[in-house]
């Protein structure tokens, strides 16, 4: 990645997790942050995003919801959702694909295997130069 040219937005209501994250990331992305839905749209409608990290479970909606809102968003069809979430269970990972996510990383997070992932993912989204 290319520092702080590409703009994440991280979607937790838990502080650990975001601070996990923030020092993760912080040196190589612009980080905007949610704890819950309401504020998450506040941000997609004012900010161009490059990413989303959703967690599942948010106070005021779903993070399954929210992902599927977010993919009905103009502008955003395209915009890679990543869920980061503590079930390991395979139905929430079914039902976050179901809802529109390209990823699936279970908390605690590795921080190499998501910063691998978050590079893979953009790297797909970048256009193909001459195409």
């Amino acid at each position: 990645m290319q520092p702080k040219q590409t703009h994440l937005l991280i979607v937790d209501d838990e502080r650990s997790s975001v601070s996990v994250l923030c020092s993760l990331l912080e040196n190589f992305v612009n980080l905007h942050f949610a704890s819950n839905a309401a504020e998450a749209f506040e941000i997609i409608e004012n900010q161009h995003l490059d990413m989303v990290l959703l967690d599942v479970d948010l106070p005021d909606m779903s993070g399954f919801d929210t992902c599927r809102q977010i993919k009905q968003t103009e502008g955003l069809i395209d915009t890679p959702v990543i869920f980061l979430s503590g079930y390991g269970d395979l139905i929430f990972e079914i039902q976050a694909f179901e809802s529109g996510a390209i990823d699936y990383v279970t908390k605690p997070v590795s921080p190499v295997r998501l910063m691998l992932r978050i590079n893979a993912h953009l790297n797909l989204k970048l256009p193909i130069p001459g195409v």
